[in-house]
């Protein structure tokens, strides 16, 4: 029970505030929105509306998603829900735990779970509840970090509330989703070795960098060169699909 409390404690104290430089960086930054628009427009451009996100943060999933149809965010961190619903007003948003939804059973079309599972404690009722307000036919898509990639694997060690990432593997969400009533998930892995994500990080990396063309160019010519080398079962995302029975 201690190690519970200390890992939510290690959660809340990480992410209970607003990251409004995240955000900006993550929608708007010349160097990095498009890294995140090449793996989220595939993706989100597939789905039914309207649609869930599950942990939404500050909106920047949802800013994609509102571009596409009638999006809906929830969060379990009140100033996070409350400035994602600034941020991307065209989206209804929230404050609510991902393991009580305040939903009706199949009230959306499709529901996305990105970069929060290993966040839980146990990903299962979160999951059981993205299964329940799921209409029959519609689409779970999961995106979770892969802990076998080597800069996944650094930051795990780096930050404490990724520290899960140590051991978080592709198998850890299908585990997570044995048992639901959902249709045999169909699993892909994207973005093998993503340098830009930590080389022109808004924090730890040097995002001016990324404005300069040259540099931009070079740093995504090492990125493809060694997605080449990376095997695909240790790419940086894994990416879960999967419809409701």
């Amino acid at each position: 029970m201690t190690a519970g409390r200390d890992f939510q404690a290690t959660q809340d104290a990480h992410w209970a505030e607003a990251d409004a430089a995240h955000f900006h960086w993550t929608t708007r930054d010349p160097a990095f929105a498009p890294i995140e628009d090449a793996l989220l427009e595939p993706l989100v451009g597939t789905l039914a509306f309207p649609c869930l996100e599950i942990g939404c943060g500050e909106g920047t999933n949802l800013a994609r998603l509102a571009r596409w149809g009638a999006a809906v965010g929830i969060d379990r961190y009140p100033a996070k829900a409350r400035f994602a619903a600034a941020a991307v007003p065209a989206a209804r948003v929230a404050a609510a735990d991902a393991t009580a939804l305040p939903f009706r059973a199949g009230a959306f079309a499709s529901v996305l779970v990105r970069d929060l599972l290993h966040h839980l404690p146990d990903p299962r009722p979160a999951l059981g509840e993205a299964a329940r307000v799921l209409a029959s036919g519609g689409t779970l898509l999961v995106l979770e970090p892969n802990g076998a990639n080597p800069l996944i694997a650094l930051q795990g060690r780096l930050v404490p509330a990724e520290a899960m990432l140590r051991t978080f593997r592709p198998d850890s969400v299908l585990r997570a989703l044995a048992g639901l009533p959902l249709a045999p998930p169909e699993v892909t892995m994207a973005q093998g070795f993503p340098l830009r994500r930590l080389v022109f990080h808004h924090r730890f990396g040097f995002p001016a960098l990324g404005r300069w063309a040259p540099t931009a160019t070079l740093v995504g010519a090492v990125e493809r060169a060694a997605e080449r080398l990376v095997p695909r079962a240790r790419w940086s995302y894994t990416v879960v699909r999967a419809r409701r029975h």
